[in-house]
Parts: structure tokens; sequence; C-alpha cells
């Protein structure tokens, strides 16, 4: 199931006894974690009705499942990165047998940081009792909803525009997010609403939106700027591969954009295939026009031999980037 799912059998008390939550979405997991315990537990029966367990014995988590809610609805058991799921080791066959049984008086929940392995028999046992809880990343509306509602939150109105302009400069993880919607709410208080220029002045880019200006300065001829911004994103921990594969997917982006405009897709069409945000859309676009058909292909090309290179160990990543952006330099002076 997915978070909506989730919810809505959360609201309904039809919640499985046995749950595995996964993700890339920490934040989006953990507020679901927190929002079961409200409605499950009774306000300072926490203590007595909910187990926190680590890598425990299967006799310990038996127990701790068994045990009857002393004024709770629920028992709440929560296991956090539990190895049969995460690590080498398998899970006996008694605790296999038993999560079947698991009693509605509790809910167990398998809450993973790490990336579960799908393979190992503990998950695909709880995949039988439909208790995977996968909390994704949020994707367009969605996302701009998440920020429009922080800003609220906040005491700020923002518009969507405004929030796929911060989510086009930040990224979408919504912990980074929501630090920075509280950045800029406390930065001007007597603003009923959310100023554009708050969010470039207030925000760090990601190392996606970074990419975007790298290769905006690149078409404008300022490689000075592109270098200038690649070293600052390496300072701060990013690497060339990453910063790599960054380039390839927003030329893929571009080329994708000048298919569907040859193949005379409406504007709203190619926003939609895109599957980004409508304000991430537009700068796409725009950076698109500012590339001929086969150039943004050539392009794509640079990028992937680099990347190939790599990867196979023809060529180093030391340089990897550097070359990658001479050569793009290159092609733009062909313009």
């Amino acid at each position: 199931m997915d978070r909506k799912d989730f919810y809505n059998r959360l609201s309904r008390g039809a919640l499985p006894s046995v749950l595995l939550f996964e993700g890339e979405e920490d934040y989006l997991k953990q507020t679901a974690l927190n929002d079961l315990c409200r409605a499950m537990l009774s306000p300072g029966m926490e203590d007595l009705d909910l187990a926190r367990m680590e890598d425990p014995e299967t006799d310990a988590l038996i127990a701790a499942a068994e045990t009857i809610p002393f004024m709770s609805v629920r028992r709440v058991v929560i296991v956090r990165d539990y190895a049969p799921l995460v690590g080498k080791q398998e899970p006996g066959d008694r605790l296999l047998k038993y999560l079947p049984t698991v009693p509605s008086t509790a809910v167990l929940v398998f809450f993973c940081t790490k990336k579960p392995d799908a393979r190992k028999k503990l998950y695909t046992t709880i995949k039988k009792l439909d208790g995977i809880v996968n909390f994704s990343k949020l994707k367009n509306q969605e996302l701009t909803h998440f920020v429009t509602e922080a800003f609220r939150a906040e005491g700020k109105e923002c518009s969507d525009r405004t929030a796929d302009a911060l989510i086009f400069r930040c990224g979408s993880d919504t912990s980074r997010l929501l630090t920075e919607v509280a950045k800029i709410a406390s930065h001007n208080v007597s603003s009923p609403s959310v100023d554009p220029a708050e969010i470039e002045a207030l925000t760090s880019p990601s190392a996606e939106s970074t990419v975007f200006q790298m290769v905006d300065a690149l078409v404008s001829g300022q490689e000075t700027k592109a270098f200038s911004l690649m070293r600052q994103q390496l300072r701060q921990g990013e690497n060339r591969i990453m910063m790599l594969a960054l380039f390839l997917r927003q030329f893929r982006l571009m080329q994708h954009i000048k298919i569907m405009q040859y193949e005379k897709r409406s504007p709203q069409e190619i926003k939609s295939a895109l599957g980004v945000p409508p304000f991430a859309a537009d700068q796409y676009i725009r950076q698109a026009a500012a590339w001929k058909n086969g150039q943004v292909k050539q392009a794509v090309h640079i990028c992937l031999d680099m990347e190939y290179a790599v990867k196979s160990g023809r060529v180093n990543s030391e340089g990897s980037l550097e070359t990658v952006m001479i050569k793009l330099a290159a092609l733009r002076q062909k313009l």
C-alpha cells in the first residue's frame, strides 16, 4: 500500500497487524509512525502500550506482540532496521509462522531506514499479509500541496507557482523543504504571503538546481561561472558521478522536449509528459530553446559516453565532469 492507502486504513481502523514501513521519504515515514501511535495509544499510556525494539530475539518479539494492551486501542511494537530485512541474517521459521497469527490487539511495525531486501523470506511473508507500506518521494501536485500546506502551518500563504519554484531550487526531499519553509516564513513575519524573491535570497540550491544553472551558464558563454558552481558543489560533498548523471538527465529532458515539439505536441502535453512540476517544466522548455535539435542529441551522447567510460573503469572519475563541461562549452560555441 502507499501513503494514501495507509492513512485511509488507519482512519477506518482497518490496518493489518503486521506492517513494514519502507521508502526514501524518511520524514513522511516517521510522521506516519507518529500518527499510527497517536491513533492506537491512549494519552498517558504510551509507556505501557508501546514497545520499541532493535534486533530482538524471536521470543522477545512474540512476547511483546502477545501482551494485551492496558488501556489503548492496540499495542504498538516497533522494530527498527531488523537484521533479517536489511542485513544478511535470515529469520527463523518460528517468526515466519507466527506473523500471520499476530493478534488484532497489536500492531507490529518493522520500520526500515535502510532499504529492505525484497527477496528475503520475512519481506515476502509480510507482503502476503498486505503489510508493506511504501513512502516514496512526493511528486508534482502532491509535492506542491505539501509545500503550500507547510507554509500555511507557518501562517503564510504561498501560491502553487511559488511552491514549485522552491521545489525546483531545493529538491523534493520533504525534510529539507520543511527546513527551508521555516526559514522563509521567519524572515518577514509581517507579510501574510511568501515573496518569490525570498526563495532565491534565503535558500541554498540543490545539486540538480545547480546543474541547471551550470548548463544555463554554458549556453550563455559563462564558462567561468559554470566551473565556479561545479567547484562549489564538490566542496559541499557532491561527487562528480552524481553530477554527471544530473547533466545526462537534464539533456535527456531537453531531448524529449525537442522530440515532442517536432511532433507538434501542445505546450500542455509537453509539460505533462515531462513529469516535473509546472515551474520546472517551463524552465526546461526555456533552456531547450537555446539548443539546436542535433546539439541536444550530441550533448546526451557526450554525457552517456563519459558515464560509461567511468563506470567501466576506462576513465578515472577525477576530471570526468570537467571534461564533459569543456566538451559542452565547445558544443555551445557552435550555436
